[in-house]
C-alpha cells in the first residue's frame, strides 16, 4: 500500500493527494498548447510521448503484478477515460481553443459527470452540503474562466470537444473506485495498455518522425507529460479517488483553473484577473464544504456481476 493510502489517515491524505495532481494537472493545458503551437509536434505526437513513456515506465510493474483479476470491461473503460482516448480528444480542442477554455469546460464537467454516474452506476449518496459544495465550485470554476470562454478565440465546437474530454475523464473516475483497483494498479494498466493499442498505429502511420523533432521539444514533452502527467499526477489522483470516492475525489479538478492561473502567473507573467482570483475563492469555499462533512457517503459497489472483475 502506498505512503498516500494510509489507513490512520486516510482522508487527509486523499486531500493531500488531489492537491498534488491538481498542482502538476494544472500545467497540462499550458505544455500542451505550447507543444501543439510552438514546436513541430502535433497531438498524435504527444499522445504518444506520453504514453510511450510512461508505459515502459510501468511495463515491468504490470508484468509482475498482473491484471489482480480486473475484466476487460474494466480496462476498456479505465483506459477509455484517462488513456489514449482522452489525449486525442482534448490534445485536439488545445489546437483549436485557448488553454482558459479547456481549463474550464473539462474539469468543470467531469466534476458534474462523475457525481451523475456515480449516483447512477454505485448508488452512491450525497449529502446536502456536499451538493451545495459542487454547485460552488462549478460557479467558481465558471468565473474562473469567464475571460476564456467569452474571448473571441473561443470555440463552440471546441466547447463539445473539451464535453467529451469531461465526461472521459469521469469514466476513469468512477471505474477506478468501482472496480477496487490501487492507484499504482490503475496507473499501470492505463499507461501499458495505451502503449500497447497505440503505438502500432501511430509508428505505421507516422514512422520515424518524431526524429527529426528537436531533442528539446521532445524531452520536455516526455519528462512532462509521460512521467508527470501519466504516471505522478494520475497515481495522487487515484489514491484520492480510492480513499474520497469517486465524486468528491473529483473535485480536485475544480483546483486546475486555479493552478494554471498561478502557474501562468509565475512562469509568464500574467497576472491573473479579478474575475479569476474570484473565482479561485469560490472554489476553495466550495471543495472546503465538499471535503469537510460530518458524515461522507459511505461507499457502495457496483453491481455483484460488474464488482467481481475487481476481485483480486
Amino acid at each position: 500500500m502506498s505512503h498516500c493510502a494510509s489507513p490512520s489517515n486516510a482522508r487527509l491524505n486523499g486531500i493531500l493527494c488531489g492537491l498534488a495532481s491538481a498542482c502538476i494537472w494544472g500545467a497540462f493545458p499550458v505544455v500542451t498548447r505550447l507543444g501543439l503551437t510552438h514546436t513541430p509536434l502535433d497531438g498524435y505526437d504527444i499522445t504518444f510521448i506520453r504514453y510511450a513513456v510512461s508505459g515502459l515506465v510501468l511495463l515491468p510493474y504490470l508484468a509482475r503484478e498482473g491484471l489482480r483479476g480486473l475484466s476487460w470491461k474494466a480496462i476498456a473503460l479505465m483506459v477509455a477515460g484517462i488513456g489514449v482516448p482522452y489525449m486525442l480528444v482534448v490534445s485536439f480542442g488545445l489546437s483549436h481553443a485557448p488553454v482558459e477554455q479547456f481549463a474550464v469546460v473539462t474539469p468543470a464537467s467531469m466534476i458534474v459527470f462523475s457525481t451523475l454516474i456515480s449516483m447512477r452506476a454505485l448508488g452512491m449518496r450525497l449529502a446536502a452540503q456536499a451538493v451545495a459544495g459542487m454547485a460552488i465550485i462549478i460557479l467558481g470554476v465558471a468565473l474562473a474562466g469567464y475571460q476564456g470562454l467569452t474571448s473571441p478565440h473561443a470555440s463552440l465546437l471546441a466547447f463539445f470537444i473539451f464535453l467529451a474530454g469531461g465526461l472521459l475523464w469521469a469514466i476513469y473516475t468512477v471505474s477506478s473506485k468501482a472496480y477496487s483497483t490501487s492507484a499504482l494498479h490503475g496507473t499501470a494498466v492505463v499507461s501499458v495498455f495505451s502503449m500497447l493499442l497505440y503505438s502500432p498505429f501511430y509508428l505505421a502511420i507516422s514512422g520515424a518522425r518524431l526524429l527529426e523533432i528537436p531533442a528539446s521539444d521532445l524531452v520536455v514533452q516526455a519528462v512532462y507529460q509521460g512521467l508527470l502527467v501519466s504516471v505522478a499526477a494520475l497515481f495522487f489522483y487515484s489514491s484520492a479517488v480510492q480513499m474520497l470516492g469517486a465524486a468528491i475525489g473529483a473535485t480536485f479538478a475544480a483546483l486546475v483553473p486555479g493552478s494554471a492561473i498561478v502557474l501562468a502567473a509565475l512562469t509568464l507573467g500574467e497576472p491573473p484577473n479579478m474575475a479569476a482570483v474570484a473565482g479561485l475563492l469560490i472554489v476553495t469555499v466550495g471543495m472546503a464544504m465538499v471535503l469537510w462533512q460530518r458524515h461522507p457517503a459511505p461507499r457502495t459497489a457496483m453491481s455483484a456481476t460488474d464488482s467481481k472483475g475487481a476481485e483480486r
